[in-house]
């Protein structure tokens, strides 16, 4: 297997966005490139928690190229966010 670099105009920028769940506490998600195979046709996720820090993060495919999975993700609505972290799965 070989990897090759992805271009800069190709990574999401990780901009933090931060809402509280449906048990009141607050969560920083930002989106990333995805990890996984076929990680260049989505992106990811990654929600960590600002009241718990021992809480697991959790981590949700986007179902959008990372690519363009940044601008996706800031014009997201704060209940769009809310829904993708309720779909998240422990990471």
């Amino acid at each position: 297997m070989r990897w090759a670099k992805r271009p800069v105009e190709e990574t999401p920028e990780a901009t933090p966005r931060v809402f509280r769940d449906d048990r009141g506490r607050q969560w920083t998600g930002m989106v990333t490139s995805g990890t996984h195979e076929g990680g260049e046709e989505h992106a990811e996720a990654i929600f960590v928690c600002d009241d718990v820090p021992s809480e697991t993060k959790r981590l949700a495919r986007l179902d959008v190229p990372a690519a363009v999975a940044g601008a996706r993700w800031r014009a997201m609505g704060e209940e769009e966010i809310r829904e993708v972290f309720r779909r998240s799965e422990p990471a």
